[in-house]
């Protein structure tokens, strides 16, 4: 994995505050908040001026890598098993969601993990997927460990048996699936609720400690499945 030292004038979280929706009876567990952020800033950025430099977290991002995987129930699994996160355009969306798939793939104890990728259609969805396997390509670490189908948009990764794999827009033959991990990306621009529901209803069941992953930019319908995230939010 990528070796060099954290820029000194690049911003970091100073002081984790955990959210404040944390439960009286949940407690942050640091050790697992800083696994999960040591995994992704020793992944690579894959676009631009950043490319094949650390992905270093910003303190928004850290804060929220903390929250998600830092605050835990009594019982060790995390408290949110949903993560809806609503962000503007240019401010490394695919790279965010990109490395919490692979955390979930390759960092998250989960026997034969199941994570996968959804969006308003393949292409979409294969955004995410291209980003995760560029991070994969370049670090040896996990290539290893890896076999990477580009053309039916899988990772594979052998030290648990699990996998990575897109999925198309259509809502059937999605019945029955065992998600450990979801990332669904740009949920505004879903036409209606089904894919989300087949998804994220039930399919988790014989999971301990999924998470669904949601992020998005904006959207403007108020009678859609993302506004209804928005308001719960």
């Amino acid at each position: 994995m990528a070796q060099e030292t954290r820029p000194k004038d690049y911003p970091k979280l100073k002081r984790y505050k955990p959210s404040r929706f944390m439960l009286p009876t949940s407690h942050y567990d640091k050790a697992k908040a800083d696994r999960a952020v040591h995994f992704v800033e020793n992944l690579c950025h894959t676009k631009g001026k950043w490319s094949g430099k650390r992905f270093w977290l910003l303190p928004w991002q850290e804060q929220l890598i903390r929250d998600i995987f830092g605050i835990v129930k009594p019982d060790g699994n995390r408290q949110f098993r949903t993560a809806f996160v609503e962000i503007c355009k240019k401010v490394g969306k695919s790279e965010l969601a990109a490395a919490i798939a692979l955390y979930l793939l390759y960092a998250d104890n989960e026997p034969s993990a199941e994570v996968y990728g959804a969006a308003a259609d393949r292409q979409q969805a294969s955004i995410v997927f291209d980003v995760a396997r560029q991070m994969v390509e370049m670090s040896p670490a996990l290539m290893k460990r890896s076999k990477l189908m580009t053309a039916t948009k899988r990772i594979v990764n052998y030290g648990n048996a699990g996998y990575y794999q897109v999925l198309s827009a259509e809502v059937g033959g999605k019945h029955g699936f065992s998600v450990s991990g979801l990332v669904f990306d740009e949920i505004h621009t879903q036409p209606n609720r089904q894919l989300y529901d087949v998804l994220t209803k039930g399919s988790s069941d014989a999971r301990q400690n999924p998470l669904h992953f949601i992020i998005t930019t904006a959207g403007n319908d108020r009678h859609s499945i993302a506004f209804e995230l928005h308001t719960k939010g």
